[in-house]
């Protein structure tokens, strides 16, 4: 049986699974901190890709063995904003990405994303003929609790009219896994930027988006 046959919708998270943009997001994380004193592993920042940035920021600042007050985090989140929105560029599209959206839009699979970047940011890096494949879209800013809480992946399958156990989620980072399985669906990561013991609560782990895509042939 085969993806297509298999499930009614794909869900896919966007940095590291579709874009190569997790660097820059990181690179803003790791240099904010520096401005204000705080040194942030950039591994840390890897396992947390999905997170609300209030919570990332305070649990940095802890990390840092400081007091974690709101204004300390907001200054910290203000500031890799800032860093973000000055160096931001185009990031690349992972290969076989567009081959894999055009292959399951052709065969009418729902397809959304469901990313822990905010809409403004995800309008400015992600190419518009991206944009046009999604049915449905989840960012960071427009949920109460990000990953890995299920609530972004249960609000795009509402959004598709989807269940759990009709979707397949394409993730890369320990909390997107979680946030998929706990939203009930079938979830694959992609060996972008993490180990295999980093990705482990996945159901399958696979190499690239152009083996996902080699799949769907």
């Amino acid at each position: 049986m085969t993806i297509i046959d298999e499930y009614k919708a794909v869900l896919f998270d966007v940095d590291g699974v579709l874009l190569d943009s997790m660097p820059q997001h990181v690179d803003a994380w790791v240099r904010a901190g520096q401005e204000l004193g705080l040194l942030i592993d950039e591994e840390e920042v890897y396992r947390r890709e999905g997170e609300k940035p209030e919570k990332s920021a305070k649990d940095f600042i802890k990390n840092a063995g400081l007091m974690s007050t709101r204004a300390r985090a907001q200054a910290l989140i203000d500031k890799k904003i800032e860093i973000f929105k000055t160096n931001v560029r185009t990031p690349k599209v992972f290969p076989g990405a567009m081959t894999a959206l055009e292959i399951l839009r052709d065969a009418g699979m729902k397809l959304a994303f469901v990313t822990g970047t905010s809409r403004h940011e995800i309008n400015k890096i992600m190419p518009p003929d991206m944009a046009e494949c999604f049915a449905a879209s989840v960012c960071g800013d427009e949920i109460l609790h990000g990953k890995p809480n299920p609530e972004p992946y249960m609000a795009a399958m509402a959004q598709l009219g989807v269940s759990g156990k009709e979707s397949l989620v394409i993730e890369n980072a320990p909390y997107g896994i979680q946030s998929g399985r706990a939203a009930g669906a079938t979830v694959w990561a992609l060996r972008s930027y993490l180990s295999d013991a980093d990705l482990s609560d996945a159901h399958r782990i696979i190499d690239l988006m152009e083996d996902f895509a080699a799949l769907l042939k």
